[in-house]
């Protein structure tokens, strides 16, 4: 077993771990510089004892064996799954070094002054926020979240962050699960119309089990149940729109942001940094059409584009207001570019496509270091970063939206 050493932790870091740097038994830096540590699980400002797992050059990640001087900042979390579950990373730490933290990881990753970056929102509740999630079917028909670290499935009985439809529906889906064999996976979306359940890699028996739960799961609120994205009973989709938006329908399987309150925040960003009168707009990876239902009131053509062929199909229904394709499609000249890629960030064929806009470029990003990346290729095709505002749409996790504006030279 590999001894332990010390870490002094000095900060939180994107992708969930905490950061610093060894340090011999006398509290001096190690004889390699102080190799710089990630340790899941210990907070910022802390001393800490940990066995490092591997090791490469200068950086090393490692276990917490021990808080020798815990930090300011650390809180007990109120999961008892907390640790073992890889839902969370960051529910030791208090919701202020959490939005802290999230502020200098994108300030860093933008290259930006501190002060130049504004406060982070806090966009969600602390808990009780989540609206989807994805749980597993382990062994004996557990139902959970895959663990830290690790493939295997954690039973959860309760969880902090789902919001009241997730928890009321939660009991009836365990229960269906103990039916189900290890590997099925569920899709499950609350929205204004009740919960909306899709169940992922069933066999046949798994399948003709889930059917049979309609009754159970409709006592807990589930509305409508699909297998492998097809619609088996009750409806196809809810609505997940934020409290007074317009109507977005999307099913389990559908891509929405993880929460409604969030995404009235988020919603709000993108179109203070669109601007009142944005012009011709182009959408692109307009999902359902998340930002599509308020851009079209505002701009004089929104020409919105998706590669999920479900996903414009409910776009068309959601927004017919705006012209829908799979792919780029320019409607004449484009004033305003908008796009919300996935984690990986935007391909070139995007980025050549939003560089179309004759004034500005709005960029949704979950990830900060492929939107820094990005962004040195809009800068290469004349727009400059003018402002950028951070989320925090998902607390007590190291996740951190950005919307970022940028403008022609």
């Amino acid at each position: 077993m590999a001894a332990e050493i010390t870490v002094d932790v000095e900060s939180l870091a994107f992708g969930g771990d905490a950061v610093g740097r060894q340090r011999d038994p006398a509290g001096a830096l190690t004889a390699d510089d102080g190799r710089v540590t990630f340790v899941p699980l210990a907070a910022p400002g802390e001393r800490v004892r940990v066995r490092v797992e591997r090791a490469k050059g200068k950086v090393a990640w490692a276990e917490l064996t021990a808080i020798d001087a815990p930090g300011a900042d650390r809180v007990a979390p109120p999961c008892p799954l907390f640790g073992t579950c890889g839902g969370c990373q960051w529910q030791h730490v208090a919701l202020p070094a959490q939005h802290a933290a999230k502020h200098a990881i994108v300030a860093r990753a933008l290259a930006l002054a501190t002060d130049s970056l504004p406060p982070v929102v806090a966009a969600s509740a602390a808990y009780g926020y989540r609206d989807r999630c994805r749980l597993a079917v382990g062994a004996g028909g557990m139902l959970g979240f895959r663990a830290r670290r690790s493939h295997d499935v954690v039973d959860v009985q309760a969880c902090p962050l789902f919001g009241p439809e997730l928890t009321r529906a939660l009991p009836a889906l365990r229960a269906m699960a103990r039916g189900l064999a290890p590997g099925v996976e569920l899709d499950v979306q609350a929205g204004a119309d009740g919960v909306h359940v899709n169940v992922v890699r069933a066999d046949p028996t798994s399948a003709a089990h889930a059917r049979r739960e309609v009754d159970r799961l409709s006592a807990a609120g589930v509305v409508g149940l699909a297998l492998a994205g097809k619609s088996t009973s009750g409806q196809a989709d809810v609505d997940v729109a934020e409290p007074g938006a317009a109507p977005l329908r999307v099913p389990a399987d559908g891509f929405a942001q993880v929460g409604r309150a969030g995404n009235a925040a988020l919603v709000a960003a993108v179109l203070d940094a669109v601007g009142p009168s944005p012009g011709a707009v182009l959408e692109l990876y307009a999902g359902s059409g998340n930002f599509t239902r308020h851009l079209v009131p505002i701009a004089t053509s929104v020409a919105a584009s998706d590669g999920d062929p479900g996903a414009v199909e409910r776009g068309r229904r959601n927004v017919p207001g705006a012209s829908w394709s799979l792919r780029p499609v320019m409607m004449g000249a484009v004033d305003t570019a908008v796009l919300d890629p996935p984690r990986e960030g935007a391909d070139r064929a995007h980025l050549t496509a939003a560089t179309a806009a004759r004034r500005r470029i709005v960029y949704v990003s979950c990830d900060p270091q492929t939107l820094a990346r990005d962004a040195r290729t809009l800068a290469a095709s004349g727009f400059h970063l003018a402002g950028a505002v951070a989320l925090d749409l998902l607390p007590q996790t190291f996740h951190v939206e950005v919307v970022a504006r940028f403008e022609r030279d």
